[in-house]
């Protein structure tokens, strides 16, 4: 009998060996798979660019690469307006954009990282900067999971109702998606540029000229980048674009990460780390230069370069200016260890039962990552991070290139506790996530109608495993 296949995800935290790993080359092959399987455990892979253990199964594994149609679909030849299209959920987000670009189309959100699979996109919430998820978007899916008896596995199409809003973000709980069906818009321009900022309320008030803006706190600094970002009138690229990119390329998806992995993981040398954020990095902006390009090539960033590990939380748009004051204190108590605490996070701490072990952080980890804020607007699905609110959320990263990871574990649980207790925080479904089931109930309003929908589609949870178990219930 053939050794199980080794089945690791990006970030190399999750490992697993399933008894049975599939790559069906269509539905006929998948609804065969589920018959044989009915009473096992089923997950799907894509990309494996999560960080939580979503995808895991000790039983059977499907990836769903082979799964890459693509149809576009355009009422009339010379109508942009309402174009959509039809993608195999094993397609990477990055072809789409291709294919799209090539029509002058591409997706109405655009996410940091391209290298994900639209199928695991969606599965999780993934998001962009200034408008609701991918998940928000989804009109259809096409979908191979079982009859209500749980004996005979099925193909449906879903088009709407609570059924649609489940599965827009399922994390794979309903069946095995093959095929997605999202709008598209018409390819338009960007215009980005780097604007320092020393508060946060500063980089918030820049939004109303640059609605698709996200911004950086830059650790040891403490002070913000914002990358303003808007759809000009004039739509003609501008700013020598190419050399930005090269430049962007060059300093940041390359330069900043080779020294911090050489800073902080390899010399682990917290004064150099200091050294960069303080005195390197403010001299590697160019606040004058202002660039007009293909909004995917603005938008995307070659994150997934190196190998990290992520948390990400949310919180509502009024927490947000409290909690980067916290999140501030909390990690500046963790890089030194003779750090005092203000009087504000102190009785945030004691009003929750948490200033004991917030001292057990004390000069345990240097952060040495700048943490991505992103405003993501609602979305109308069930599960998704956004979900249930008419509020404008904003997710903040938590990122690492140390290992062992120990120590960041540490802060960023510690993060994710207090930043729920303190300002209704929800974890990213694809990353880190230490949080338990009684904090996703009190999360999530919704969560009993999507557990009806699921136990609709999956009566005997044949598509659950031991993570999605023992946070959904």
């Amino acid at each position: 009998m053939p050794h199980p296949q080794l089945i690791q995800n990006f970030g190399h935290n999750l490992q697993f060996r399933p008894q049975h790993h599939y790559t069906p080359r269509n539905e006929a092959e998948i609804l065969d798979i589920l018959q044989q399987h009915q009473q096992g455990q089923i997950r799907v892979i894509g990309a494996r660019h999560a960080w939580s253990e979503g995808i895991k199964s000790d039983d059977v594994s499907i990836d769903l690469r082979n799964f890459q149609q693509f149809q576009l679909h355009q009422r009339t030849a010379d109508n942009y307006q309402n174009a959509y299209v039809s993608v195999g959920a094993g397609m990477p987000i990055k072809t789409i954009l291709a294919k799209l670009n090539e029509q002058g189309f591409t997706l109405p959100t655009i996410g940091l990282i391209a290298a994900q699979t639209i199928g695991g996109a969606i599965a999780t919430g993934t998001h962009g900067s200034g408008k609701s998820s991918l998940s928000h978007y989804v009109q259809a899916v096409r979908i191979a999971s079982f009859d209500p008896t749980g004996e005979i596995a099925q193909i449906q199409t879903l088009v709407g109702g609570p059924a649609l809003l489940a599965a827009r973000c399922s994390l794979g709980c309903l069946g095995i998606i093959t095929e997605i069906t999202l709008p598209c818009i018409p390819q338009y321009a960007i215009q980005e540029k780097a604007t320092p900022c020393t508060t946060i309320e500063q980089a918030l008030a820049l939004e109303t000229q640059s609605p698709l803006q996200q911004f950086f706190l830059m650790p040891h600094h403490w002070a913000y980048v914002v990358q303003e970002r808007s759809i000009p009138n004039n739509q003609t690229t501008s700013g020598y674009p190419q050399l930005y990119r090269l430049y962007w390329f060059l300093n940041l998806d390359l330069g900043l990460h080779l020294l911090i992995k050489c800073f902080a993981a390899s010399l682990r040398s917290r004064r150099l780390v200091r050294w960069l954020f303080r005195s390197l990095m403010p001299r590697l902006l160019f606040p004058k230069w202002v660039v007009t390009d293909r909004s995917d090539r603005q938008l995307i960033m070659k994150h997934e370069l190196f190998r990290h590990f992520e948390l990400e939380a949310f919180v509502p748009r009024t927490q947000v200016i409290a909690a980067s004051h916290f999140i501030t204190d909390i990690l500046k108590l963790a890089d030194d260890h003779q750090h005092a605490l203000t009087a504000q996070t102190v009785q945030q701490l004691n009003r929750i039962g948490l200033q004991e072990p917030a001292e057990t952080l004390r000069g345990q980890f240097t952060h040495h990552y700048p943490i991505c804020f992103r405003r993501v607007q609602p979305d109308e699905t069930l599960l998704s991070m956004t979900a249930g609110t008419s509020e404008d959320w904003y997710a903040m990263s938590f990122i690492t290139y140390t290992q062992p990871r120990n120590d960041f574990q540490l802060v960023a649980a510690f993060l994710a506790r207090s930043l729920f207790a303190l300002f209704q925080a929800r974890i990213h479904w694809g990353k880190w996530f230490p949080l338990e089931q009684k904090a996703v109930v009190q999360a999530y309003p919704r969560l009993d109608e999507f557990l009806q929908v699921r136990d609709c589609f999956d009566p005997n949870r044949v598509f659950q495993n031991e993570f999605t178990q023992s946070k959904l219930g």
